[in-house]
């Protein structure tokens, strides 16, 4: 950082070292995630923007529509006739409310865009979500890297915030079993995004944006300061506006058998390996490094590799991630308009046998800095590919 940053950034702090347990270079430090940029989104960034946190990962995949500036403070109705990122925009506008604050946008999906060792090197993740599936995901990354995650949700004058922290509070832990079949209906979708970005039309306020996103920003606060005395981890709040009902208690107990559970307690950080390589170059390195030339890489989600037409049985070889796979993807491969088409192949790992060898990890769905499963030896080893590290860099 110049001199002259320096400056401006120690003059943005001059208010805030007034408070007793204000630590500046934590949060000068501090990367957080957000992930979503719509109402609740824009809150929980104006607020991390105004209090100078260093550096803000903004994730989303949807573009500015006009029915979002309603309840949206960075967003403008020009940004909507150029149907413009999300992101892009948000990361634009807090840095022109503070220049100091350095910004990564990732234009993609939580779900399948966003590699572990990214959530590893986040201080804390803030969700802005509007469904389930995400929040399931969210959790489930956070709980393998031993990160906290804040999430918040909204509607109508209501609003509510968990914190979740591995060992002390879970969000599939508290799922019930009728809002478990939902979640397992959608991940049966073979159009992820698209049913992300339909499953939130609930109605909002800004008003309870700004109370719940306010909150978010807070408890991301001591995280961020380590004040674990006053985190609301274990714990939920839930604020109802009509009424001035606020609530807060504690979260339901941890369950053994829950599926979040999982910790990747050792992590091999390979430098040479990067999501742009291609399966033979990454299946190399992977031979080379465990000293077996029988290495097998898990996949997160499926890949399809082929599709038939139930009327005229014709079949289509393709290779694609599941989540990937959307319903316009699938119309291109239709004889005729409304065609059904099934999955006839699909596969959960790859080796040295995979067919298409030339495509690249990121192309089979491994995104950049993720850490993968890979099973050599007859052992299970959580690989990172270090080699991306110049991917997180924020500007």
């Amino acid at each position: 950082m110049s001199i002259n940053n320096t400056v401006k950034t120690q003059e943005w702090d001059q208010t805030f070292q007034l408070i007793s347990w204000w630590q500046k270079d934590a949060i000068r430090a501090a990367k957080i995630m957000v992930v979503g940029s719509g109402a609740l989104g824009n809150e929980v960034l104006k607020n991390l923007a105004l209090l100078n946190v260093g550096h803000i990962l903004l994730v989303d995949f949807d573009t500015i529509e006009y029915s979002n500036l309603s309840r949206s403070v960075l967003f403008r109705e020009s940004d909507c006739h150029s149907h413009q990122l999300k992101v892009e925009v948000a990361a634009k506008r807090i840095k022109e409310i503070n220049p100091n604050v350095k910004t990564k946008t990732i234009n993609g999906d939580i779900i399948v865009d966003v590699g572990l060792g990214i959530f590893s090197r986040m201080d804390v993740v803030i969700g802005c979500l509007d469904n389930r599936l995400a929040r399931l995901f969210l959790n489930r990354a956070c709980h393998k890297v031993g990160k906290s995650w804040i999430d918040g949700a909204i509607e109508n004058l209501a609003g509510q915030i968990n914190v979740y922290t591995p060992s002390k509070s879970c969000y599939e832990c508290q799922l019930t079993e009728s809002e478990k079949n939902n979640i397992r209906y959608r991940l049966g979708c073979p159009d992820v995004a698209q049913r992300n970005a339909t499953a939130g039309r609930i109605p909002t306020t800004p008003i309870s944006a700004s109370i719940i996103g306010a909150l978010q920003a807070q408890e991301a606060l001591k995280i961020v300061m380590k004040n674990d005395k006053f985190s609301m981890a274990g714990e939920r709040f839930y604020f109802e506006g009509m009424n001035n009902l606020f609530l807060q208690y504690n979260s339901v107990p941890l369950k053994e058998d829950c599926l979040s559970h999982d910790f990747y307690k050792e992590i091999i950080k390979m430098r040479q390996l990067s999501s742009f390589l291609s399966i033979k170059e990454a299946f190399k390195l992977l031979f080379e490094h465990f000293e077996s030339d029988n290495a097998i890489i898990e996949l997160d989600h499926e890949l399809v590799l082929e599709i038939t037409s139930k009327e005229s049985e014709q079949s289509h070889a393709i290779c694609i991630p599941r989540p990937h796979l959307s319903e316009q993807i699938m119309r291109k491969y239709q004889a005729k308009a409304g065609e059904a088409l099934i999955i006839t192949q699909q596969i959960d790992r790859i080796d040295r046998g995979f067919p298409h060898q030339e495509r690249s990890l990121q192309e089979v769905g491994i995104p950049p800095l993720h850490i993968i499963s890979v099973i050599a030896n007859q052992k299970r080893y959580y690989v990172e590919l270090s080699g991306d590290e110049s991917y997180l860099d924020f500007a």
